[in-house]
């Protein structure tokens, strides 16, 4: 959870309508709200309700995927007329460029700005939008700018946290399978006198006979010390045998 410093939360405290009380914990608090998913759209969805009425009086983010068309998603308060809903959109939103407020943020009229562009993680698709806090009756600040930078920094964060976590998780997922993959070889190779090569390529026949893993196959020969071949399994790959050399052609010169 990030940390804030005690000027930035003085700030915070004196600008912001209506006022959020002068405390780390409880400006912690409204970020950990916020719903953490490798996916950006949870994300960015829950951070429209989260600054809606707190911060602001309406929100909407448009979230464009790997370059595909953008969606966004709006949530006001009761008598803003704004409505919750999630749909396809053309224009991914204002334009955030040649914007001096912290983080690019963008002060437009009754209107606060976020851009939404994140480092590309790998193995990730990359994604990038737009933040936009409305303010009825009221010309945002500064202090504004800054605190929807923060959400938007934090929810980036959480997603790029949760795409790391199941990245790890793959992983051990994939090392444990390889694991058992590995044991399930050396028991064929005592068992039956064959190659690595060999072992492997009887899991592999195995698991393409049954239309099952081969990391399932492995856990059962595991178990059970043996490998129950199917009918047509081999413990040696039959290979067409070679017929005899073919000679050459020889071209005739024309005279």
């Amino acid at each position: 959870m990030p940390v804030l410093s005690t000027p930035l939360t003085e700030l915070l405290w004196v600008t912001t309508r209506p006022p959020i009380a002068a405390c780390t914990a409880e400006l912690s608090t409204l970020m950990s709200r916020l719903e953490p998913a490798a996916e950006p759209a949870p994300v960015f969805k829950s951070l429209t309700r989260v600054v809606v009425p707190l911060v602001c009086d309406s929100s909407t983010v448009w979230i464009s995927i790997a370059g595909q068309r953008p969606s966004h998603i709006s949530f006001g308060v009761a008598d803003s007329g704004v409505g919750e809903q999630w749909a396809g959109r053309e224009d991914a939103g204002p334009a955030c460029r040649n914007s001096h407020e912290p983080g690019g943020a963008l002060i437009d009229g009754d209107s606060v700005v976020v851009p939404i562009n994140p480092s590309v993680t790998q193995g990730q698709p990359a994604y990038r939008g737009v933040l936009r806090m409305t303010f009825h009756g009221l010309r945002p600040t500064v202090t504004h700018a800054l605190l929807g930078h923060l959400l938007v920094e934090r929810a980036i964060a959480l997603v790029q946290r949760e795409q790391l976590a199941s990245k790890v998780d793959n992983l051990q997922r994939a090392l444990s399978s390889n694991r058992e993959i590995g044991a399930a070889m050396g028991i064929l190779m005592a068992r039956h006198q064959l190659t690595s090569d060999q072992a492997f390529d009887l899991l592999r026949r195995t698991s393409q006979h049954l239309h099952r893993k081969i990391v399932a196959i492995a856990a059962e020969v595991i178990e059970s010390g043996e490998l129950e071949r199917p009918c047509g399994v081999e413990l040696l790959e039959r290979r067409p045998t070679p017929g005899p050399p073919r000679r050459p052609h020889h071209l005739r010169l024309a005279r």
